[in-house]
């Protein structure tokens, strides 16, 4: 519970007495966060010695003398409010808004805190109330936006799909450039699981309620204390834990509708039969077919199962060139029948407190999330119990268990025939969803794409689930040895027990051929880790200030699994389990393991709390690296410099806080796999001479070890004008170097290349943050913030050029950008007749029609944005508040893989195609982008890169708004709730492109590849969030 100084209360007191007889009038309140009451707030009466304190429920009472007053309300970690008071205003209620002084005072760091003032690294911090409530499945999606530097984006809008996050950059060729997790102190699994998709994000098992804050560690002063596994940043998340006061008890359930983030009219939809049908015809006769023939062709292929007649009536023109259509018996638009709007659900109960002995946080959680795809979704149940125990004055024991259970359900991320949503574009809507019998229409196989029926694929007849059952606990006891020196033991593990099950049956789709087939896999995957520290605080002399942590660590990482596969199920769609399989595939499975261990330490210095320094040192070792390379030292040193300390700034009133900093460091990258450093020998489905064999698989290499990053940054903060503006800008630049890189080998080994440290790249930019509270009042709030990266990419050392990405869109060279795309350069459509067109060259002087005739070359194009960040306001008026928060991107492209078919010109028969056909090439002189639609058509080489196939991913968009209403005090107090607040959120409500006609998602993944039809979600909710 908060505790009462007994010592003011007494003071206060004792001033309060031998008051005369003169005119007065009583004031009462309450006084609360806004949460709950606060106990022992102090109440003064401005200008005089008369006060008092708030009781244990946040009441008080307190005689003002005169026939006016001010009360100052204050407490210790919240701003002081004045409110005026006379007799006829003397009931008043009073919500303290915790000191922005206090939020920003203690920033979380590797093994440690630390104040603010003291950092001499780029560090963000985002706290609770920008993770709570906001209708996301993972705590990613959040920092979109809200961090300068750092890109979070979901190629699609699946429940649960894997979040791509970049920190200052792509900071690898070849192994992981996504950063360092740690939950409360582990590091934990990030990306993706699930073996035959993109869609299973473990970190969607960690309930976004939960958390406390969440501190992004960007140059190598705030992440070389994590070494080998820092290159790519670390993302620090602390959860919640009680605090000293009564019992306090808080509910949250939000409701919502999910949607595409694409609006309707820009977005892809599939052609009606008319339009199919005339593209049809049209198609026939441009690759030489006579119309009788071409409507033949049409009823042959595409009847009405129901009445046996032609799916739609055609009536031939006299010229042989044109046609009248009639009746139409089937327009089945795949895409409607495939989508839906989608539920959003999420409820929260959370119990919290403690005293001088004990504290604790409890909550648990429920959290579903359905697609506006049929039969897709995410169920996430979540229990968390936070416990800290002060057993003596010198010892403390803390434990934070999370257990939860993440089921997901519907179809993963592939693209093309595997992706239902791919084929609900490219099934011609002559073709029912159904049969005479009401059953999923399966007769048209060649059409179906190997007899795929999308709406059967996701109905409850095949399926396709995943589970995590997911166990965090981290246990640890500190004791003071002396006075300053603490030691601490910390022990973890992450338990995460995956389950995948896929079945499909017999009778359409990918079963089909196979009588159904299904497949089970099973995956555990453990993480131990115990980490020993050193800690000691001391000073000398009053000004000199040290804070020293060494340590030790051992990690443990083991992955299991096991996976079988059978087919020629039973007709029975009920029996689906591997046991009712005729044949199938021998059982299979697997075990690895890696381990890490570590010794690290960090000096902390400053002088009269002006001049800072820090170094930190880390040695690693790893399993994974070969044999001569196992240990690798990170490092990194910085320092700060409070000017607005100094005497020379004391006349420069306007300057409320002015520090520069600078670091510079090596970090490493350990993102590769296990066994890459060895030789590998594969037994499986090998023989020699009828005896069981093996064969080599890869080249061992006894040197492979970690890539570095080597940081150089610096960083001014500041705040002016009474803290009417402040921010921070940062320059900074990340050379990676030893990059993991498949490299040409001698033919006489055996294998054509090998993996091997030769590589570097360059990020460099500048991120700069910027927050103002423009209007601070008694009822009135308004303030705006935001955050701007201006980032450049280089690939900087590479053996030799090669070409990476789908259709080979990149060529990966020295000197230039990561993602800069070479392809084809696209020159339109011949107005005469209708082919394609590109540049034979990058002088784009001369066109051709023959794509073999072109040359692949740079376009000057990027995946990469020239800058990227986010932009805030808030504005609140009395109980009433509007918060919305922007991101922004400028001029990265997106390149759309599934466009070569969805847009294939007919090279697929008889596939349909997306509305975007209707502006085809049809006459002589017309003048557009879609050439010229004929079946079997192979003259555009489609499936090669080229810049037809880029968009504009330059965009403005409305990631959260926020309208909420705190619901008075007086009407609380009736029902003895402490705090209620109602709300309306919308999630990706608003998107603006540059490009007018975008029809794609500009949010595709950090390199602009857009691989699936499936845009990312709109969520419009309602909620109430109640305090007891």
């Amino acid at each position: 519970m908060k505790t009462i100084n007994l010592r003011a209360t007494l003071f206060i007191l004792f001033l309060s007495m031998g008051m005369g007889a003169a005119a007065q009038f009583t004031v009462t309140g309450n006084v609360s966060d806004t949460e709950a009451p606060l106990i022992g707030a102090t109440v003064l009466v401005k200008g005089t010695n008369v006060g008092t304190i708030t009781d244990f429920d946040g009441n008080f009472s307190v005689d003002v003398p005169g026939n006016e007053g001010v009360l100052v309300i204050s407490y210790t970690g919240y701003e002081t409010m004045e409110m005026s008071v006379s007799p006829g205003n003397n009931e008043v209620n009073v919500v303290l808004a915790i000191s922005s002084a206090l939020l920003e005072e203690v920033v979380v760091t590797g093994y440690g805190t630390a104040t603010r003032e003291s950092l001499t690294g780029a560090v963000t911090t985002l706290k609770s109330d920008k993770l709570e409530s906001v209708p996301l499945a993972s705590v990613e999606q959040i920092l979109q936006g809200n961090v300068a530097g750092l890109q979070a984006n979901m190629g699609n809008g699946q429940p649960g799909a894997n979040v791509q996050i970049r920190i200052r950059g792509q900071g690898s060729i070849s192994a992981s450039s996504e950063p360092l997790f740690v939950i409360d102190g582990i590091p934990v699994a990030s990306g993706n699981l699930t073996g035959s998709a993109e869609t299973s994000n473990p970190l969607a098992t960690i309930n976004p309620n939960d958390i406390e804050s969440v501190n992004v560690l960007k140059d190598a002063s705030a992440t070389a204390i994590y070494g080998a596994r820092a290159a790519n940043g670390v993302v620090l998340i602390t959860t919640k834990s009680g605090k000293s006061g009564k019992p306090k008890v808080n509910f949250s359930a939000q409701y919502g509708l999910n949607g595409w983030a694409v609006s309707d009219s820009k977005r892809l939809r599939g052609l009606t039969a008319t339009e199919y049908t005339d593209l049809f015809l049209e198609g026939e006769l441009n690759r030489g077919t006579d119309l009788a023939t071409a409507i033949d062709r049409f009823n042959n292929n595409f009847p009405d199962p129901i009445s046996g007649m032609p799916a739609v009536d055609i009536t031939p023109g006299a010229d042989g060139q044109s046609w009248t259509l009639g009746t139409v018996r089937v327009d089945n638009r795949w895409i409607d029948e495939l989508t839906r709007t989608g539920a959003n659900q999420d409820y929260n109960l959370s119990v919290s407190g403690g005293d001088d002995k004990i504290n604790y946080f409890a909550s648990a959680g429920y959290f579903k999330q359905e697609a506006p795809i049929i039969y897709s979704q995410l169920d996430r149940f979540s229990g968390r119990v936070n416990l800290g125990i002060q057993a003596s004055d010198k010892f403390k024991i803390e434990n934070n268990l999370n257990v939860s259970r993440t089921s997901q359900q519907g179809m993963n991320d592939a693209t093309r025939w595997a992706n239902p949503m791919y084929n609900g574009y490219l099934l011609a809507p002559v073709i029912p969803a159904t049969d005479a019998s009401g059953l999923f229409y399966a007769d048209h196989k060649s059409f179906f794409m190997g007899g795929n029926n999308p709406i059967g694929s996701l109905s409850g007849d095949d399926n396709q689930e995943w589970t995590m059952d997911r166990f965090i606990n981290t246990i640890s006891g500190s004791y003071e040895i002396i006075k300053g020196l603490t030691a601490k033991s910390a022990w973890s593990f992450d338990i995460l027990n995956y389950n995948e099950f896929y079945f499909r049956n017999s009778r359409y789709g990918d079963g089909r051929n196979t009588g159904g087939f299904g497949r089970e896999t099973r995956r555990t995957n453990t993480n131990w880790i115990g980490t020993q520290t050193l800690t000691y605080d001391f000073e000398l002399s009053d000004v000199h200030n040290f804070n020293v942590l060494a340590g030790y660590e051992a990690q443990s990482t083991e992955q299991r699994s096991v996976s079988a596969f059978g087919e020629e199920f039973p007709p029975n769609p009920n029996l689906r389990t591997l046991e009712n399989a005729a044949a199938g595939d021998p059982a299979s499975s697997s075990e690895t393991a890696s381990t890490f261990e570590s010794i690290f330490a960090r000096v902390a210095y400053n002088y009269d709390y002006k001049y800072y320094l820090q170094a930190s040192i880390r040695n690693d070792g790893s399993s994974r690296f070969g044999v001569n390379s196992r240990f690798g030292n990170f490092w990194a040193i910085g320092a700060s410099w409070r000017l607005d300390q100094e005497a020379f700034m004391e006349d420069v009133t306007f300057i409320d806080e002015l520090k520069l900093r600078t670091s510079y460091g090596i970090t490493g990258n350990a993102g590769l796999q296990n066994f890459e450093a060895l030789r590998v020998v594969a037994f499986s489905e090998i023989d020699y001479a009828g005896s069981p064999g093996g064969a080599p698989t890869q080249i061992g290499n006894s040197d492979l070890t970690w890539e570095e990053s080597k940081v150089f940054n610096i960083g001014l903060d500041f705040a002016i004008l009474n803290n009417g503006l402040s921010g921070t800008i940062e320059f900074f630049n990340r050379e990676s170097d030893n990059l993991l890189l498949d490299v040409p080998v001698s033919r006489t080994t055996g294998f054509r290349s090998a993996i091997r440290n030769f590589g570097a790249m360059r990020n460099r930019g500048v991120e700069i943050t910027l927050n103002a509270p423009i209007v601070s009042g008694d009822k009135l709030n308004v303030s705006l913030g935001g955050n701007i990266t201006f980032l450049k990419n280089k690939i900087t050392k590479l053996d030799e050029p090669f070409r990476a990405g789908t259709h080979d869109r990149f060529l990966r060279e020295e000197g230039r950008d990561y993602n800069e795309y070479n392809v084809f350069d696209w020159a339109g459509v011949n107005p005469d007749d209708g082919a394609p067109l590109w540049y034979t060259d990058e002088t784009r002087g001369e066109t051709t029609s023959s794509i073999s005739e072109a040359e692949q070359f740079f376009i000057g194009k990027s995946g990469n944005p020239d800058f990227f960040g986010g932009f805030n306001g808030l504005i609140s008026y009395g109980n009433f508040s509007v918060d919305a928060n922007f991101t922004f991107s400028w001029d990265n492209w997106l390149y759309d893989a599934t466009a070569w078919v969805l847009q294939g010109d007919g090279r697929f028969t008889p596939r349909s195609q997306t509305n975007l056909v209707l502006d085809r090439w049809q006459n002589p002189g017309d003048v557009t982008n879609v050439p010229k639609f004929q079946w079997g058509n192979r003259s555009n080489s489609n499936q090669r890169g080229s810049s037809r196939w880029l968009n504009d991913g330059t965009h403005i968009r409305l990631r959260n708004l926020t309208v909420g209403y705190n619901i008075p005090r007086d009407l609380l107090d009736k029902a003895s709730i402490a705090s209620a607040r109602v709300y309306f959120r919308g999630t990706n409500m608003l998107t603006w492109t540059r490009d007018g006609d975008l029809y794609l998602d500009p949010e595709a993944d950090v390199n602009g590849f857009v691989n699936s039809p499936v845009p990312n979600l709109k969520t419009l909710s309602f909620g109430i969030d109640l305090g007891f």
